[in-house]
């Protein structure tokens, strides 16, 4: 169980992650139309507006994680939260498309990612970090299953500058919260080993060949899935959300129970395992059921698998890495991420072109799962 310091910390990170969170999944299904009609916009000026924020967050993962380790987790998360203030409230006054996409790439630059995971891995004692990782995870998905619902309603009847504003707000009242009561860790001095050859353990390539495997598969439905519902099987946009919420209500449901009984027996490897082979089996089902039934099962299937690995492989990262270099080693996992989510957006569109998404992905998948069978019994998390 969870001491009441460690939640906490995991209420407040919580809370800081799931306000970011929500300026990014509220955006999404309403930013592109609203840069589409700002002065001076060009379907490329639009997407690269879009894009941008992925960018910068990309790039600055690990001189981030990397500078947290030296002044400390509090000070880079809390400048990280005023970058990102600052980059909200241009965004929702911006009136052509420049001014937007500065917007977004200086919230991009508040990328505090790796110094939040570091934060809760060195408050929260190893036997119960995947637990906490859990209940953040689980937030972070719910933000998700509500923004799809509610960013139309709210952009429709505050417009797109109200979400940004709102974004802003949130991130102020989470900074206060970190800095106030939450408390900065002790630095770990020591050193592991050859420095930071840690970074080049089996364990550790694994981990952020998986985040990186599993984000591009991600990235890859979300390109291609919504453009059949529509095309395919006649689910206007406005619907899809009827298909989303229930996959990821059902999925959470799954994945916070499942998590606390692997951390209690000691069955980590076992719940990656079992995330690598429901992700597989995700579009397998599909190959064999293609209706829209098959698409429900395939996002379920996904999405348990997802929810599953989401929190998994972070706390094991924390366990095999340095203590010494947490920040440094999340921040090449969290790249790791970015990169594997703008590599299953260029899948994506190949598959787009080529009506070959659910094979392709059960064999890229199916690959995965021969290397996660090969590997694990060899690894200890």
């Amino acid at each position: 169980m969870l001491t009441p310091e460690e939640k906490k910390v995991v209420a407040g990170i919580s809370f800081a992650v799931t306000a970011r969170m929500l300026g990014i999944f509220l955006l999404l299904p309403v930013l592109s139309p609203y840069v589409s009609k700002l002065e001076g916009s060009t379907p490329f000026l639009t997407g690269l507006a879009v894009g941008i924020y992925g960018l910068t967050q990309a790039l600055l993962q690990i001189p981030l994680g990397y500078l947290s380790d030296k002044v400390g987790r509090k000070p880079v998360i809390i400048g990280g939260f005023f970058v990102y203030i600052l980059g909200s409230v241009l965004g929702g006054i911006a009136s052509n498309v420049w001014t937007m996409i500065v917007a977004r790439l200086i919230q991009g630059g508040g990328a505090v990612s790796s110094a939040a995971i570091s934060l809760v891995a060195d408050l929260i004692r190893e036997e119960v970090r995947s637990r906490a990782f859990a209940k953040i995870g689980a937030s972070i998905s719910l933000t998700f299953a509500v923004s799809i619902v509610a960013a139309p309603a709210i952009a429709g009847r505050f417009g797109v500058p109200f979400i940004f504003f709102l974004t802003a707000l949130l991130s102020a009242l989470a900074l206060l919260y970190i800095a106030l009561l939450v408390k900065e860790p002790k630095k770990h001095t020591e050193t592991i080993g050859n420095g930071y050859s840690f970074l080049l353990k089996g364990e550790v390539i694994f981990i952020n060949l998986s985040v990186f495997l599993l984000h591009a598969l991600l990235v890859s439905v979300f390109t291609v899935v919504p453009v059949e519902l529509i095309n395919v099987y006649g689910l206007q946009k406005a619907e899809h959300w009827k298909l989303y919420l229930p996959v990821i209500l059902l999925s959470v449901l799954v994945m916070v129970p499942a998590v606390a009984w692997a951390e209690k027996k000691g069955r980590t490897k076992g719940l990656v395992l079992a995330g690598v082979f429901l992700v597989s089996s995700s579009f397998l089902s599909h190959l064999f059921v293609n209706n829209m039934v098959g698409v429900f099962l395939m996002l379920l299937l996904f999405f348990v698998g997802f929810h599953l690995l989401e929190p998994t492989l972070p706390s094991a990262l924390t366990k095999v890495s340095g203590r010494h270099a947490r920040g440094l080693s999340v921040g090449v996992y969290n790249t790791s991420q970015f990169v594997g989510a703008f590599a299953g957006g260029v899948l994506g569109g190949v598959f787009l072109k080529s009506g070959s998404m659910v094979l392709g992905n059960f064999l890229i998948s199916l690959l995965w799962l021969f290397c996660t069978l090969l590997f694990l019994p060899k690894v200890r998390f």
